[in-house]
């Protein structure tokens, strides 16, 4: 009985570590694969660190962007497709980048805004001087700050659209890029009561799929001639001297809405151009006046 006993104790034993041994075994191969399954999620391109700094696929909170990417989803395809057809025909992707050479005119824009602080600096500036310019504004800054967007249009100056977040859409991944575009559309038509149809993409950054979308989403995107660097505050001086070198017939000039540098030398600037007999016109009039058909 007594060896019977301890037979059955060892067996025990031994069932008993093994077992326990499986059990270790398991939770081992159980955290190997959580590791490479967390491996796998980490971000290992810009595209992707970009897509998780602004959110992406979209922040719930933003229901615009929401709304958008369900629109987008339905109906990009369709419109890439139409781009495609008429490229096949010749037609050249609606990039507007300077008007005509041969009118004393330009154009003014400011980036980025609106900003609640510079904004209404901007404008009383630019209604003491009675020039006219274009805002390209943040989608998700214009939905906070409505008035200002309506502020824009009521002193007779164009909105245009920069994207629902400010990304550098070739950095984030193409399914989103054109529900930027069309995020910020949403923004400013619900605020001015009519579509935009001016585009500039964050830093001038653009590829062929951003053109497309923009493009098929009903944009034309404009660029400039003209960028004194003004977001990097280098200085009144700096701003004004870099800004009236390249100045010319039918230039863009690209400056920043919420840099206070650029509000200290405005005047300045619009003042001395018009001594030079320059006439400032939005990007709506200057594309009209040049003849261009988008």
């Amino acid at each position: 009985m007594n060896n019977s006993s301890s037979d059955n104790q060892r067996r025990a034993r031994v069932f008993r570590n093994s077992v326990v041994s499986f059990c270790l075994v398991v939770a081992a191969i159980a955290t190997l694969v959580l590791v490479c399954s967390a491996a796998k999620k980490k971000p290992n391109s810009i595209a992707q660190q970009t897509m998780m700094a602004a959110n992406y696929p979209g922040n719930d909170a933003d229901k615009f962007w929401q709304h958008a990417k369900k629109e987008v989803d339905r109906s990009v395809n369709e419109m890439i497709a139409q781009d495609h057809a008429a490229l096949a025909k010749g037609i050249r992707f609606h990039n507007f980048i300077h008007g005509s050479p041969a009118l004393k005119e330009i154009a003014i824009t400011f980036d980025d805004g609106p900003h609640p602080q510079f904004t209404p600096q901007l404008l009383a500036i630019l209604k003491q001087y009675d020039v006219k310019a274009t805002f390209f504004v943040v989608g998700e800054k214009a939905e906070v700050a409505p008035d200002l967007i309506r502020a824009e249009v009521a002193g007779g100056h164009s909105v245009g659209n920069h994207t629902y977040h400010h990304v550098s859409l070739t950095k984030i991944p193409e399914e989103y890029v054109a529900t930027e575009i069309k995020a910020c559309g949403e923004v400013l038509k619900k605020i001015t009561g009519k579509p935009a149809h001016l585009f500039r993409p964050p830093g001038g950054d653009y590829d062929q799929q951003v053109s497309m979308d923009a493009e098929a989403l009903g944009y034309t995107t404009v660029l400039w001639t003209d960028d004194p660097g003004d977001y990097a505050s280098p200085g009144d001086k700096v701003i004004k001297t870099r800004l009236l070198d390249k100045v010319n017939n039918g230039g863009i000039i690209l400056i920043h809405d919420g840099v206070q540098q650029t509000i200290d030398v405005l005047p300045s600037i619009l003042s001395y151009l018009k001594s030079k007999g320059y006439t400032f016109v939005t990007v709506d009039k200057m594309m009209k006046d040049s003849g261009a058909r988008f």
